[in-house]
């Protein structure tokens, strides 16, 4: 039913504020940094900025750091993200069982989502790191000696992916535990009629009604991943193999001062970071359908 003019009004006046929100937040910053990308633009330098158009991007795919941070980025993603779902999909099962003690432990579960990420890194940095560690401690009464999580490219990025394991398992776990709680009983009890095992209905039954969280789920998890600093910079500085995209991006910009450069490399993140949303979104809407 289309609105008349009077409630036409009515909703821009109500929507104005949140669209001058978004352009003010969103719309314009982006823009802004295409703008930057197309300048050569060093605040470390005497130079003067000046418009070089679009060689940042031609430099940008002929830049080995930045072509393996990409790697590294999609590495930590599949890793962390992957680690995560198994656990918390893993964890959510064993909380919806009717045990006595578990909505005590389902709530001191989540204290680690409510961290910072920073403050999150400071402790497991605190923790493996290799001359203080409490980790590197007992590591040393077993082994003998101490192991450099925080500096050997073999574990340095592991390292990562268990710290931010332990701080988003919980969140997966809560999101799965809901969509558990609202699958309808009435499906089991056909499946149970049907004579299907426990195993047929987890894999034919409780999967494929899970499909559309799991799914929710993994697109949240992977474009937050995605854009993970605070952890490398808390941990590694970069060191160790974990030079992930958003890190050499904070480095190119206010280590190295290189503003444009670093401007290009935001566009393009943000354009890979969009395509993929857009692909794992439209898999949602055709599990859907």
């Amino acid at each position: 039913m289309p609105l008349d003019r009077e409630a036409k009004r009515t909703a821009w006046l109500l929507i104005g504020p949140a669209v001058l929100v978004l352009l003010a937040l969103n719309i314009y910053p982006t823009f802004y940094a295409f703008d930057i990308s197309l300048y050569y633009w060093r605040l470390a330098g005497l130079q003067p900025r000046r418009f070089i158009g679009f060689q940042n991007y031609q430099l940008l795919f002929s830049d080995d750091r930045f072509l393996h941070s990409i790697l590294v980025s999609i590495e930590f993603v599949v890793l962390a993200v992957g680690i995560e779902f198994v656990l918390g999909l893993g964890l959510a099962f064993v909380f919806n069982t009717r045990l006595p003690g578990l909505a005590t432990i389902r709530k001191l579960s989540m204290l680690p989502v409510m961290l910072m990420p920073l403050v999150s890194g400071l402790v497991w940095f605190y923790m493996f790191n290799e001359n203080f560690g409490v980790v590197n401690w007992f590591v040393s009464l077993i082994l003998g000696h101490r192991v450099p999580f925080l500096t050997s490219r073999h574990l340095a990025l592991g390292t990562i992916v268990v710290a931010d394991a332990w701080q988003w398992t919980p969140f997966i776990m809560f999101v799965m535990f809901a969509a558990l709680q609202a699958l309808p009983e009435y499906v089991y009890e056909a499946a149970r009629m049907d004579g299907l095992s426990d195993w047929q209905i987890l894999w034919r039954v409780t999967v494929p009604l899970l499909r559309p969280a799991i799914m929710i789920v993994v697109v949240i998890r992977v474009v937050d991943a995605l854009r993970m600093i605070e952890l490398v910079f808390m941990m590694t500085k970069g060191g160790g193999g974990t030079e992930v995209l958003p890190w050499y991006l904070y480095s190119t910009a206010f280590i190295s001062m290189n503003l444009g450069y670093a401007a290009a490399m935001a566009v393009l993140f943000i354009i890979m970071v969009s395509i993929l949303s857009q692909l794992l979104i439209r898999r949602l809407a055709a599990d859907q359908v």
